[in-house]
């Protein structure tokens, strides 16, 4: 073989092996993330977040909300969701949890004590619900996507509004996560590896989505006793929480 041939080969695959060297692992892109969130104590973030109507029951129209929240490990969050329906409110404060509707003027409070990760759980299992976002409150976030997800690739860098108006933009990596219930594709910024979007399609008729966009992400934030505190409004009605099994048999009865 001419030995010029050969030197192009050589080069190419050189090439091609550098390449594949310097891609970025998404699992472990996904793994450092998830270690950084997971290591914080006290933080906070904010995002809007779109899902369609086809995931709502009752629903014809996608629901938009903004939300912020608060976390203190290892048993506090507050979470506050404003939408067009009103503001809905969620706090747990390591022994109980409140959940409250500003536009009904009602408010809902339960014996909850022990950790976020057991909160989250018994709110799943019992009441059908969690609170917003709640899976980057938990204390192994990388074990949850992976109970989600089955194989997580790397998709490749894309730029992603971010800020007031989305008029700034953030380099992020993307990533692929693969489910059985959903697929989703997840943008970690290049900065400071914390998430700046996430869309999940859903393996159902139409393919409904949930999206999510992050901002002003704080993992040393501060927070006292008034940030996981409740104070009823005015007027406000206590009503009862109801579990899933006592609105099915209030269905069954109709």
């Amino acid at each position: 073989m001419d030995k010029s041939l050969q030197w192009l080969i050589a080069a190419l695959l050189s090439v091609t092996v550098l390449a594949s060297a310097e891609e970025p692992d998404g699992d472990r892109l996904l793994r450092q993330m998830c270690t950084k969130l997971a290591a914080a104590r006290t933080f906070s973030f904010q995002a809007s977040r779109e899902i369609d109507p086809a995931l709502l029951e009752g629903r014809d129209v996608p629901e938009k909300a903004k939300i912020t929240a608060t976390v203190h490990r290892p048993n506090q969050l507050t979470t506050q969701s404003v939408s067009k329906a009103g503001k809905r409110r969620i706090v747990a404060d390591g022994r109980k949890l409140i959940v409250s509707d500003e536009a009904a003027n009602t408010y809902t409070e339960v014996a909850m004590p022990g950790t976020l990760d057991a909160l989250v759980a018994r709110l799943a299992d019992e009441y059908g619900f969690t609170p917003p976002l709640a899976e980057f409150a938990l204390s192994d976030p990388y074990g949850n996507f992976h109970r989600e997800a089955r194989t997580v690739t790397y998709a490749g860098q894309e730029k992603v509004s971010n800020g007031f108006l989305g008029l700034a933009t953030v380099d992020c990596h993307r990533l692929s996560l693969k489910g059985p219930e959903a697929d989703a594709e997840l943008w970690i910024a290049t900065s400071d590896l914390l998430p700046r979007k996430l869309i999940a399609t859903f393996h159902r008729a139409g393919q409904p989505q949930v999206k999510i966009s992050f901002a002003r992400w704080d993992l040393a934030a501060t927070a006292d006793a008034s940030t996981f505190s409740f104070v009823a409004p005015k007027g406000a009605e206590k009503v009862e929480m109801w579990t899933t099994a006592q609105m099915r048999a209030v269905s069954a009865k109709r």
